[in-house]
């Protein structure tokens, strides 16, 4: 299963949002085909399972397969992109579960093709009962190893997590060094992975029309999460060799605004276990995985240059009406932000942060009021004065690295020339933060060369070694020099306005030999894409600072969400976006370039 982090133009965490979307995934099936009532189709799930139960042998409870190996073509729009691997290996020592997403796709003029592998060690099976964890290890979900492995471009993301009774140690690898944590044990019980897929099949097979189960899911850190499953229809789905009758179920993960739907078997020894297909409707196009033969499915991420990929850069823009005129020079916009379409989540929630303040309209959840004025930071709170993560280093934000400590002082004797008096540690005076604080956004900016979309989620180490990336790597690494100089910081996720003609690294127009602003055709007046950025906490109160533009920051950004990027969190705080994208409307009411 996929992490679609890359999908998007400007932001990663926006991307990242995508991914987990896609590690979820969406199964279309029949997507013009009405609903049926639901008490009916109860009826016939009630039904299917009476008949079910009747050729089961009563003799003998369900047992996964020793050994099953799945392979599944993914496909973006109706359009193959890549692949889906699953394994699963259970004896006497261990029960083992795998699953790799291999795709490719197109961002902006760049083709980019990621990797994205999980894995489960867990305790073996029980004979007489699969479910079964002794009590003692109930906090352990019977899961000795958690881990998964990104891998994008020259780029590689990998944690690790190994669980005891006592505690979790969680290893991180994102650059030069790996980064370990430890953390408390979940307080509730969980199953790991194979044993999450088997009380849902033990429930399924009784047709049980909702179940819930508590788990962890690697890209969400190691937190327990409940996997809410309820049963929709039966329909028909592809098993890879012919069309059978399946059970089709839409899952909710906690806290993640993205419902998945996945599709089992209703008939035969794997019914209710072997998943069938499985999908999301994302905004760029329906992403639907189905079982496959290898052969078939390796061949759907092979290159070819016939093949014209899903486009996931610029069909994410929020087009505008009116423009923001001379957003560089402007102090203030207020914008009106709304929820659009059927698939939007039912209320809106954007934070007040930085130099964004957002009122409720008093006629609807599904509409805000956002302004941002660069003369009236937002206070911190009492949580994010005492938030000690956002001073520690991570293995994203890794601020203890000897390059980025170096890179953190390269200015010092700037500084130093200016009259002003740099201490040797972190321990910078607070009437200097301001002015070390910009003069670090400057140094970000100049010292990342190679601006492109083609760089992976790199930590600040990579980056501050490397030179290139987008945004994303420009307010990690902003995020990480603060960080090295004593300044609490997170990097913040959301929107940037792009001008007409605008560049998806810069927001600002590109223009030909003679000057002229390159539209590639379109007509829109201005558009929002999804970005990155970073805040610097000075004095108690958040600057937003942005190292990818030409300025040090500007009113076209809409904040969605902020992160410390601790270890810990894994993607958490990046899943709002996955509900936002393709259903925002934005429009300008008031630009102010009047300075107090």
């Amino acid at each position: 299963r996929v992490e679609m982090t890359r999908f998007l133009p400007l932001a990663g965490p926006m991307r990242r949002a995508l991914l987990l979307a896609a590690y979820a995934l969406w199964c279309g099936f029949d997507q013009v085909k009405a609903e049926t009532d639901r008490a009916e189709q109860i009826e016939l799930w009630n039904a299917a399972t009476k008949l079910a139960l009747a050729e089961d042998d009563a003799s003998t409870p369900f047992a996964p397969p020793a050994l099953q190996d799945e392979w599944y073509i993914v496909k973006i729009a109706n359009v193959s992109v890549g692949f889906m691997h699953t394994f699963t290996e259970c004896n006497d020592t261990s029960s083992m579960t795998m699953e790799i997403m291999d795709v490719q796709v197109s961002r902006g003029s760049d083709t980019s093709r990621m990797a994205f592998e999980t894995v489960f060690d867990e305790t073996p099976l029980e004979q007489h009962d699969v479910l079964q964890i002794p009590e003692e290890e109930a906090v352990t979900g019977g899961v000795k190893v958690m881990a998964y492995d990104q891998r994008f471009a020259n780029n590689e993301v990998r944690m690790k997590a190994y669980i005891n009774d006592t505690n979790v140690t969680l290893i991180s690898f994102n650059g030069e060094k790996a980064h370990t944590s430890v953390l408390p044990n979940p307080d509730v019980p969980w199953f790991g992975r194979l044993r999450a897929r088997l009380s849902f099949t033990r429930q399924c097979r009784q047709g049980v029309p909702e179940i819930v189960v508590q788990t962890m899911r690697p890209e969400l850190g190691p937190r327990v999460v409940n996997l809410s499953s309820t049963f929709v229809r039966l329909d028909k789905a592809w098993d890879g060799v012919e069309w059978v009758e399946a059970s089709i179920w839409t899952v909710q993960i906690s806290d993640v605004p993205v419902n998945m739907t996945e599709a089992y078997p209703t008939h035969g020894p794997l019914r209710c276990y072997r998943m069938l297909q499985m999908g999301l409707d994302m905004p760029f196009g329906y992403l639907l995985a189905s079982l496959e033969e290898k052969a078939l499915a390796l061949e759907a991420a092979e290159d070819n240059p016939d093949r014209v990929l899903p486009e996931l850069v610029y069909t994410m823009f929020v087009q505008l009406k009116r423009p923001i005129e001379r957003v560089n020079e402007a102090r203030m916009v207020k914008l009106r932000v709304t929820l659009k379409g059927e698939k939007a989540p039912p209320k809106l929630e954007l934070p007040s942060g930085g130099y964004q303040k957002v009122t409720r309209s008093k006629k609807s959840e599904a509409t805000l009021t956002v302004v941002i004025d660069l003369q009236n930071p937002v206070a911190a709170t009492k949580e994010e004065l005492a938030e000690v993560e956002y001073l520690k280093p991570s293995a994203m934000v890794d601020s203890s690295d000897e390059v980025v400590i170096q890179l953190a002082h390269s200015g010092d004797e700037q500084l130093h020339k200016e009259g002003y008096k740099v201490p040797k540690g972190d321990d910078i005076p607070v009437r200097l933060q301001p002015e070390l604080a910009y003069m670090l956004r400057d140094i970000v900016h100049n010292h990342i060369v190679d601006k492109h979309l083609s760089t992976a989620y790199a930590s600040a180490s990579e980056t501050a070694r490397t030179a290139s990336g987008d945004c994303t790597e420009h307010a990690v690494l902003l995020a990480a020099v603060l960080k090295a100089r004593g300044i609490p910081s997170r990097v913040c996720h959301g929107l940037v306005y792009v001008e007409q003609g605008g560049s998806a690294i810069t927001g600002s127009a590109e223009v030909d030999a003679n000057g002229n602003v390159q539209t590639g055709g379109s007509s829109v007046s201005g558009q929002f894409g999804w970005h990155m950025w970073s805040q610097a906490m000075i004095n108690g109160v958040w600057h937003d600072l942005d190292a990818t533009l030409q300025v040090p920051y500007s009113v076209g950004h809409v904040l969605v969400g902020t992160s410390s990027m601790a270890d810990k969190e894994a993607h958490n705080n990046h899943m709002q976006m996955a509900a936002l994208i393709g259903n925002l409307d934005i429009d300008v009411l008031d630009v102010s370039h009047k300075w107090r």
